[in-house]
């Protein structure tokens, strides 16, 4: 008789969402939102802020700087301040 192997399949491990905090582009509504990449910050922030159009900028708020790419979403430290511009919108200090 053969021996059987049973293997145990394990998801990959997601990262650990980690605390961040977004308002919109006049600044009179901030939510904080937790997320482990910057799609699910971005989707989290359309839902937190009820815009049904998908095409926005998520910039910083310190500075206007365009976060838009993982590489860099992911060298900036928790609790980092975002703002989220929607078609048209513009940053402003």
């Amino acid at each position: 008789m053969g021996a059987v192997t049973k293997q145990t399949l394990f998801p990959p491990l997601m990262p650990a969402g980690r605390p961040f905090r977004v308002s919109n582009a006049s600044r009179s509504s901030r939510k904080g939102i937790v997320a482990s990449s910057l799609q699910e910050l971005t989707s989290k922030a359309l839902d937190a802020f009820l815009i049904s159009a998908g095409i926005v900028t998520l910039v910083l708020e310190e500075d206007g700087t365009v976060v838009d790419t993982e590489e860099f979403f992911n060298s900036l430290d928790d609790n980092t301040h975002f703002m989220i511009l929607e078609k048209g919108q513009k940053w402003t200090q």
